[in-house]
């Protein structure tokens, strides 16, 4: 805080002695002076806080100062011109909105120009839209580039910023590699052993079962059956047991190749009564894919366990952009062995979930039990971006703003130019007095009668020959032919309503020749 303080006043210092300096030079009163500085401390204090009313305060003292310096001799306090363009750059480096600074570059623009016009008279008016003009240039030089700058810096420190935020994240993305894949190792364990392992027990369970109630075996041989079967059944809790310990659901299960027909058909050869209807009508996504075979899995797996003697349907429809699936058993046809935990309904829910989907399942109200499940078809995940990916857009957003910093002043500025040399060219048409129109004026016709044969408007850019006219005289000149194409002008003075001189000017290095005057 001290050395921001130190440095706010050094800053204001620096400021200070400047316009001392040129104050001093030009000797303005100290009324001016002061009120120079108070500003300058005002901004420079406040410019933290806020950048473009501190910003404003400066570059309107200098409009003031350019308004009613038009058409004197005493020139324009060019000091405070250096704090508009450090205070314009800071401006931007705070991040000020895009529109903020459009509407206060607008308005001071404006503003100029209305004060310029309200104090000018007559022949200054032109005078002071072309000093406008010529101001729009030179705003676009010392207050929009140094914004645009600023902006760009900005945005550069937030890229490093991000950049280094970003490193620390995958550091410690790397510090937690080996426990994140070490759960991710045991849920694909668990994923395998219950979707797989389980569905096949299930299936060793049924066929036992098949075996217990066939007639046809000794009664030592049933006996031997029952036991398998409820050994199987005692397998499959444990395996739950164990799964409850070792699931993670958060974490990616390894791919599988079998189809659903496959499936329906391999646990209809193990003694299940399963049949299948409906098909997938076109292609799923990886995900999307496999939350359909689990499904069906986990399913028919139930109703072998808990529904034994049921007869299973299985329904796969797509509709539009989504895959619908469905699993319907009758009931138990004899008492179940095996309890029900959830937790593969529960496993199911939130690999539907995963996928965009939601599931349903519960109990039907005539017997039975039924799972619904609907997916989109390109449901899933997004994948994250790829390093080369980021770096890519970090590095087109910085180039974007780079690009904004330079062509922006440049494309604005030759607008503006286009614009200024327009408006000469016209002033310079419109200023046109022909030889013949001023050899006809004499010395002490009355002002009315001369205003008849003068053009519209005056020269924008007379000629600086140090002349000094008496007082009471006010003087005008005139081209006598197009802009660029003449080395002389016409100067009329008048005086009391009458036309009291009238010469013949040089504009350039070279003297006017007779012919010209004709």
């Amino acid at each position: 805080m001290k050395w921001r303080r130190l440095g706010d006043v050094g800053l204001c210092a620096a400021f200070s002695f400047l316009v001392l300096a040129e104050s001093g030079a030009r000797h303005d009163p100290y009324w001016f002076r002061a009120a120079c500085i108070a500003v300058l401390a005002f901004a420079v204090y406040g410019r933290r806080r806020w950048p473009l009313v501190a910003l404003a305060a400066v570059a309107w003292a200098e409009i003031v100062i350019l308004a009613l310096a038009l058409g004197t001799t005493n020139g324009v306090q060019i000091a405070l011109v250096p704090a508009i363009s450090l205070l314009s750059y800071l401006a931007g480096r705070r991040e000020t909105q895009l529109k903020h600074f459009v509407l206060l570059c607008s308005w001071s623009l404006l503003g100029m120009l209305i004060l310029a016009l309200t104090v000018s008279r007559g022949a200054q008016a032109t005078e002071a839209v072309l000093t406008w003009l010529l101001m729009l240039l030179l705003a676009l030089l010392l207050v929009v580039l140094p914004w645009l700058i600023g902006r760009y810096r900005a945005q550069q420190a937030l890229l490093a910023t991000a950049g280094w935020e970003r490193a620390e994240r995958i550091e410690r993305e790397q510090q937690m590699e080996i426990d994140q894949e070490r759960l991710r190792e045991r849920s694909r364990i668990a994923e395998d052993m219950h979707d797989s392992v389980g569905h096949e027990l299930s299936l060793i369970a049924l066929r036992a079962a098949a075996l217990e109630l066939d007639p046809s075996l000794p009664d030592a041989h049933r006996r031997a059956a029952g036991e398998l079967r409820e050994s199987a059944a005692t397998a499959t809790e444990r395996l739950g047991e164990i799964v409850g310990v070792l699931r993670d659901q958060d974490a990616p299960t390894m791919p599988h190749d079998e189809s659903v027909r496959e499936l329906v058909e391999r646990a209809a050869a193990s003694g299940l009564s399963v049949q299948l209807t409906g098909d997938v009508d076109g292609e799923l996504s990886p995900m999307v894919d496999r939350a359909v075979h689990r499904v069906v899995q986990e399913s028919l797996t139930n109703a072998s366990k808990h529904a034994p003697g049921a007869s299973v349907t299985v329904t796969v429809s797509t509709e539009d952009d989504d895959v619908h699936v469905e699993v319907v058993d009758t009931g138990a046809a004899r008492p179940a062995a095996a309890s029900s935990g959830g937790r593969g309904l529960d496993g199911l829910r939130e690999r539907v979930r995963l996928a965009g989907g939601s599931l349903a399942a519960g109990p039907r109200p005539d017997g039975g039990f039924t799972v619904r499940a609907t997916m989109p078809r390109a449901g899933g995940r997004p994948e994250p971006p790829t390093a080369a990916v980021e770096r890519a857009t970090v590095r087109r957003s910085a180039q974007r703003g780079l690009i904004t910093a330079i062509a922006a002043p440049l494309l604005l500025g030759a607008v503006v130019g286009a614009v200024a040399l327009g408006y000469y060219l016209v002033a310079g048409y419109s200023a046109i007095l022909r030889p013949a129109q001023y050899d006809q004026l004499s010395i002490g016709q009355s002002e009315a009668d001369v205003a008849k044969v003068l053009p519209r408007m005056q020269m924008v850019d007379a000629p600086s020959e140090g002349y000094s006219p008496p007082v009471g005289w006010s003087c005008r000149y005139y081209r006598p032919a197009a802009p660029f194409s003449s080395n002389y002008v016409y100067r009329l003075c008048f005086a009391d309503g009458a036309l009291v001189a009238k010469a013949v000017v040089a504009s350039g290095s070279v003297a006017p020749t007779p012919e010209g005057n004709g």
